[in-house]
Protein backbone atom coordinates (compact mmCIF):
# COMPACT_ATOMS: atom_id res chain seq x y z
CA UNK A 1 0.00 0.00 0.00
CA UNK A 2 0.87 3.22 -0.88
CA UNK A 3 -0.11 6.90 0.25
CA UNK A 4 0.79 10.65 -0.58
CA UNK A 5 0.94 13.11 1.45
CA UNK A 6 0.81 17.00 0.49
CA UNK A 7 2.01 19.99 2.16
CA UNK A 8 2.52 23.36 1.68
CA UNK A 9 6.05 24.51 2.12
CA UNK A 10 7.36 28.17 2.92
CA UNK A 11 9.48 29.63 1.31
CA UNK A 12 12.76 31.07 1.85
CA UNK A 13 13.39 33.57 3.89
CA UNK A 14 14.45 36.82 1.87
CA UNK A 15 17.37 38.72 3.47
CA UNK A 16 17.23 42.60 4.18
CA UNK A 17 20.46 43.36 3.85
CA UNK A 18 24.15 41.33 3.53
CA UNK A 19 26.79 40.96 5.29
CA UNK A 20 30.80 41.67 4.22
CA UNK A 21 33.56 39.92 4.50
CA UNK A 22 35.74 41.42 7.14
CA UNK A 23 39.30 40.22 7.57
CA UNK A 24 39.14 42.02 10.89
CA UNK A 25 37.55 40.61 13.94
CA UNK A 26 34.65 42.07 15.43
CA UNK A 27 30.49 42.70 14.17
CA UNK A 28 30.48 41.99 10.58
CA UNK A 29 29.30 45.06 8.88
CA UNK A 30 26.27 44.87 6.77
CA UNK A 31 25.19 46.61 3.62
CA UNK A 32 21.27 46.92 2.61
CA UNK A 33 19.80 45.11 -0.33
CA UNK A 34 18.07 48.42 -1.77
CA UNK A 35 22.19 50.14 -1.84
CA UNK A 36 22.87 47.18 -4.18
CA UNK A 37 22.93 47.31 -7.92
CA UNK A 38 20.99 44.87 -9.85
CA UNK A 39 24.13 42.85 -11.08
CA UNK A 40 25.74 42.06 -7.72
CA UNK A 41 21.84 41.54 -6.58
CA UNK A 42 21.44 38.77 -9.52
CA UNK A 43 25.13 37.44 -8.86
CA UNK A 44 24.20 37.10 -5.25
CA UNK A 45 20.58 35.15 -6.48
CA UNK A 46 22.88 32.65 -9.04
CA UNK A 47 25.25 31.91 -5.97
CA UNK A 48 22.31 31.17 -3.47
CA UNK A 49 20.74 29.08 -5.81
CA UNK A 50 24.01 26.98 -7.31
CA UNK A 51 24.64 26.70 -3.22
CA UNK A 52 20.90 24.94 -2.29
CA UNK A 53 20.83 22.61 -5.46
CA UNK A 54 24.25 21.74 -4.02
CA UNK A 55 23.48 20.63 -0.87
CA UNK A 56 20.10 18.90 -1.74
CA UNK A 57 22.64 16.70 -4.14
CA UNK A 58 20.39 17.66 -6.96
CA UNK A 59 21.11 19.24 -10.87
CA UNK A 60 19.84 22.71 -11.33
CA UNK A 61 16.91 21.80 -14.40
CA UNK A 62 17.17 24.11 -17.41
CA UNK A 63 16.15 27.74 -16.87
CA UNK A 64 14.42 29.67 -19.74
CA UNK A 65 16.31 33.06 -19.72
CA UNK A 66 14.61 35.13 -21.74
CA UNK A 67 11.39 35.21 -19.60
CA UNK A 68 11.03 37.01 -16.46
CA UNK A 69 9.56 36.02 -13.54
CA UNK A 70 7.25 38.76 -12.10
CA UNK A 71 5.14 38.07 -8.93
Amino acid sequence: MKASLEVELKPFATPNFVLLESKVGGEPASVPLSALDSLTLDRLCEQFRSEVFKKAGKPQPPQDKGSAHED
